[in-house]
């Protein structure tokens, strides 16, 4: 009865596991499917500048059996304008036009040949955010919108509220979309002079200013009223920062200067001792002689003996601080060097965002300021159907550097960086009436 009872229970608990590695298993399939799915979705685009993307370096150490994270490298991080990806330990990289899988690939075999591993370490670029899309023209929201995989023509003219829809009677955009331009356009101005003020206290700290140059930076900047309050935040991190900085330095210096007095006044000891130790043996010498001529008993040279095996332990006592006081003094110094190695990785990363989002807003900046001088032009209504039934016509301005403007169809494929430029197709819409009514009538005859 007990042996029957004891089978049924272990039954059960296998066949418990058996469901929970089922279940398991299903529901690990979506995630990899997803991962491979987004995976493919990302190695489909080249990588442009503005992109953001996350980058995760590990390493097995077979030694522990375990991996280990570069942490010093995991994070995410922006193309640079200039297509380049700028990385600690093996420099900038150029990232324009390669895949997800390829940058990560070029990562790796750096980063090999740079610590001189075996075998590259395992490397992952992940497409944290694509630059964004704009879209401008005869749309009710122009402006930039985030970029998707998959995106066409038509989700990013919903993404604007669709065609633009008429306020002004007369024919012409109404005020209220100018003004909302012209805020977009002073809140935009407002942020670029609060990154100006940054970036002149990022490159003062860069250099090892003692002051930082405000004038140079906020030289002809709208705003004015609000630069003084953004000078005395961005001075007072500066000072704050500096201050920490001189504290943490001064105290390793410091620290410093005692190993090195200490090394000194043990060398000082080792020379006295082996002084010490050179009269010592010398009498031992001396004795050693009268012992073999009967004149002194042997216990006063086992005596001395002792003494010079006493001094030459001191001495090397004395050898071994030494060393350990050297050895904590290097410590010291390499602890003050990667102090301000750290520091200045820390500024050049945040002077590198800086830069960005400046280059960000200006690019944000230039559109909306096109689009505010578009609302002031008037399209002339159509007798022959309704503003809202005009055709529209859409173009892709394409290509950065070399932009070419390319026409597009409602589900024509968007990529990171284009403008999307939607126009009514006045063209299309001046057929006249007659002409129309004579066409149906000709129709109706065959």
């Amino acid at each position: 009865m007990k042996q029957r009872t004891v089978d049924r229970i272990i039954r059960f608990h296998s066949m418990r596991r058996q469901v929970v590695a089922a279940i398991a298993f299903l529901l690990a399939v979506p995630v990899v499917l997803a991962a491979n799915i987004a995976a493919r979705a990302q190695d489909d685009f080249g990588l442009l500048p503005q992109t953001r993307v996350k980058i995760a370096v590990v390493e097995w150490v077979e030694a522990q059996g375990e991996y280990r994270e570069w942490t010093a490298l995991n994070g995410e991080y922006v193309i640079s304008p200039a297509g380049t990806l700028a990385l600690p330990l093996i420099g900038p990289i150029d990232a324009r036009g390669r895949s997800s899988q390829a940058l990560a690939e070029k990562i790796a075999t750096a980063l090999q040949e740079k610590t001189g591993l075996i075998a590259p370490p395992a490397t992952t670029v992940e497409v944290v955010r694509y630059p964004s899309v704009f879209v401008t023209g005869s749309v009710e929201r122009p402006g930039e919108f985030e970029f998707k995989p998959g995106l066409t023509v038509l989700q990013a003219l919903a993404m604007a509220g669709g065609r633009v829809r008429k306020t002004d009677f007369a024919g012409g955009y109404s005020e209220l979309e100018q003004i909302r331009y012209a805020g977009e356009i002073g809140r935009i101005d407002l942020q670029l002079l609060q990154l100006e003020t940054r970036r002149a206290r990022l490159e003062a700290e860069l250099v090892e200013n003692a002051a930082v140059d405000f004038d140079a930076a906020l030289q002809g900047r709208p705003l004015a009223g609000h630069a003084a309050q953004f000078v005395r935040d961005e001075q007072a991190i500066f000072e704050a920062r500096r201050n920490a900085y001189q504290r943490q330095h001064n105290a390793l210096s410091e620290l410093g200067t005692l190993f090195r007095e200490e090394i000194k006044i043990l060398g000082e000891k080792m020379v006295a001792q082996d002084r010490q130790i050179k009269i010592a043996e010398e009498e031992l010498g001396n004795v050693a002689q009268l012992v073999k001529r009967g004149t002194v008993t042997k216990s006063r040279e086992t005596g001395l003996e002792r003494i010079v095996a006493d001094l030459q332990s001191s001495r090397l006592d004395l050898a071994v601080a030494s060393m350990r006081a050297q050895q904590r003094l290097s410590e010291t110094e390499r602890d003050a060097l990667s102090l301000e190695g750290s520091r200045r990785t820390e500024i050049g990363a945040e002077l590198q965002k800086v830069n960005l989002e400046i280059d960000d807003l200006e690019l944000r900046r230039g559109v909306t300021e096109q689009l505010l001088q578009a609302t002031g032009a008037s399209i002339l209504r159509r007798e022959d159907r309704a503003f809202e039934q005009q055709p529209l016509r859409f173009s892709i301005l394409r290509g950065g550097e070399e932009t070419r403007r390319v026409e597009a169809t409602e589900t024509t494929g968007l990529k990171p960086g284009d403008v999307l430029d939607v126009q009514l197709d006045l063209l299309r819409a001046s057929t006249p009436r007659a002409s129309l009514e004579n066409g149906i009538m000709q129709a109706q005859s065959r």
